[in-house]
């Protein structure tokens, strides 16, 4: 039996990325990528914070572990390190202007933000969103430092969620979408 034969396609010369031009390339072809839009919030002795995120993730379930990678100039940030605590909370359609809050896109800012919606608390003390899809409450474990963002990894030490079949919040072709 012989094996069936690959198909090849030229590769457009545009596929080749220069250092001049890479960021913005990366940034279009990222932009392809649909991702699940999620507000990670912290609260403790450094004070509220919060964040539009969608590079979260799930890493293990024994112990149950979640990461998410924050801008290191981020107030949020360093307030999220010195608090050891975060919330993961995965936002529904209804929740794009609360998105819009916590990316930065008004005039709110830090414990400003906590304005929109109505927040509640599980274990550790960050605001956790009542209408949240999930929410994943976790104590900081590590923050690894990675080019321009801090890469933080939680464990989970409570979780909530709502009626199972709604739709969550997506964010691709720079829009939001439910998915």
């Amino acid at each position: 039996m012989t094996e069936p034969e690959m198909k090849t396609a030229a590769i457009p010369a545009n596929a080749t990325i220069s250092a001049g031009d890479n960021q913005a390339r990366f940034k279009d072809a990222m932009s392809r990528v649909a991702a699940t839009v999620h507000v990670v919030t912290t609260d403790g002795k450094a004070g509220l914070g919060g964040i539009t995120a969608s590079a979260v993730t799930s890493i293990t379930i024994e112990p149950p572990m979640m990461l998410f990678c924050i801008n290191k100039t981020s107030p949020s940030a360093q307030r999220m390190i010195e608090n050891g605590v975060f919330c993961i909370n995965t936002l529904a359609p209804p929740h794009e202007a609360i998105a819009n809050v916590f990316a930065g896109r008004t005039d709110q800012h830090l414990a400003e933000r906590f304005s929109s919606g109505e927040w509640a608390k599980l274990t550790t003390g960050s605001p956790v969103l009542a209408s949240a899809v999930a929410a994943f409450d976790c104590k900081l474990i590590e923050a690894k430092e990675v080019s321009t963002h801090f890469v933080m990894i939680g464990e989970v030490v409570a979780t909530e969620y709502g009626p199972e079949g709604g739709e969550t919040l997506g964010y691709v072709h720079r829009k939001y979408k439910a998915f």
